[in-house]
Formats: C-alpha cells, sequence, structure tokens
C-alpha cells in the first residue's frame, strides 16, 4: 500500500479524484492512519461539519494479505460530539480489496 487517494467531493464540475504517494504517513495503518491525517490537515478550530473536516476510510496495515483476521477497515474524521477525533472499525471484504489495489487511504 503505497498511494493515497484524494476524492474532493466539493470541486466545481462535480467530484476530482487524484492519487497521490503515502509520503510522510509511511508504517501507518487503520486507526493510526486516520487520526495521522486527520490530526495533521484538519484545523483544530474548524468546525466538525465544515468542508475543512476530512473523512478518512483506512485499512489496517496488514490488510490485503494471508494473514488470517487481517480485514479492518477504519474510519476516521473529527466529531461533531467531541470536536475530537473519532474513529470506528469494521471487518470484510472493503479492506482486503483496498489494500489489494494498493491504496493506504481514501480521504474525501
Amino acid at each position: 500500500m503505497d498511494k493515497i487517494l484524494r476524492i474532493d467531493v466539493g470541486a466545481e464540475g462535480g467530484p476530482k479524484a487524484t492519487t497521490v504517494p503515502i509520503g510522510e504517513y509511511a508504517g501507518l495503518g487503520g486507526r493510526a492512519l486516520t487520526s495521522a491525517i486527520v490530526s495533521k490537515e484538519v484545523p483544530p478550530a474548524s468546525h466538525p461539519l465544515s468542508e475543512a473536516n476530512k473523512l478518512v476510510i483506512a485499512p489496517g496495515l496488514l490488510s490485503g494479505s494471508i494473514a488470517a483476521m487481517s480485514g479492518r477497515i477504519s474510519v476516521g474524521a473529527k466529531s461533531p460530539l467531541t470536536g475530537g477525533i473519532k474513529e470506528s472499525n469494521s471487518g470484510g471484504q472493503p479492506s482486503q480489496v483496498l489494500a489489494r489495489l494498493g491504496y493506504a487511504a481514501i480521504v474525501l
């Protein structure tokens, strides 16, 4: 997993997708990656429901491998309830497919 898919849903003319290298987030996955992106890229004083907030979807580090029970995916953003970073995770095939495609995260 060596790239991040960034989708600007507020772009003029409709959503615009770009793929960027993982860069400084290399070695992170799942909860660590969602929290790192939100912490670094979302201004602390911004409102959670503003367009400054980002929704980050990231498979775990072992997703896409043959490791047993490795299909975990994390979704994180700035929480409207607490104003802090909140994350949730789930299991299943989406994390396996995302990792096999080479994406460490999708950032909306």
